[in-house]
């Protein structure tokens, strides 16, 4: 299967999106983004569902420290083999500190498994792990 130009910017978007709404310590937004089981891993354990990513993000998000910029760099976007309506993409997601002098505070490689749910792209299992 192949994704088209129109799915990939889609998912370029939502790829976006997600930590944009980290940045913006949006909870609602970001959790907005999961399918209603979707799943958030990695070394914070494991978040299953909408409810569960909304007590859980800001937490995650406050051990940060003060502001935060979550920076999505170099996505590859595949297609699932079997499936014209899911994806994988993995991005690096780096975060920083903007208080001058700006500094690094995380690098993280980011897998997304997506699913296509109607017209628009959700976000089924997130999984953050170092590189």
């Amino acid at each position: 299967m192949t994704l088209d130009a129109v799915d990939r910017l889609d998912i370029l978007d939502l790829l976006v999106r997600a930590d944009n709404a980290a940045t913006r310590r949006d909870v609602e937004a970001y959790v907005a983004l999961f399918s209603d089981d979707g799943v958030l891993d990695g070394d914070k354990g494991e978040h299953r569902g909408r409810r569960a990513l909304t007590e859980t993000v800001g937490g995650v998000w406050a051990a940060e420290g003060g502001a935060t910029v979550h920076l999505t760099l170099n996505p590859v976007i595949e297609a699932a083999p079997d499936h014209a309506d899911r994806a994988v993409a993995t991005t690096q997601l780096l975060i920083i500190d903007p208080s001058p002098p700006p500094i690094i505070k995380t690098l993280a490689t980011i897998v997304q498994h997506l699913e296509k749910a109607g017209i628009q792209w959700q976000i089924t299992r997130r999984t953050v792990s170092a590189p």
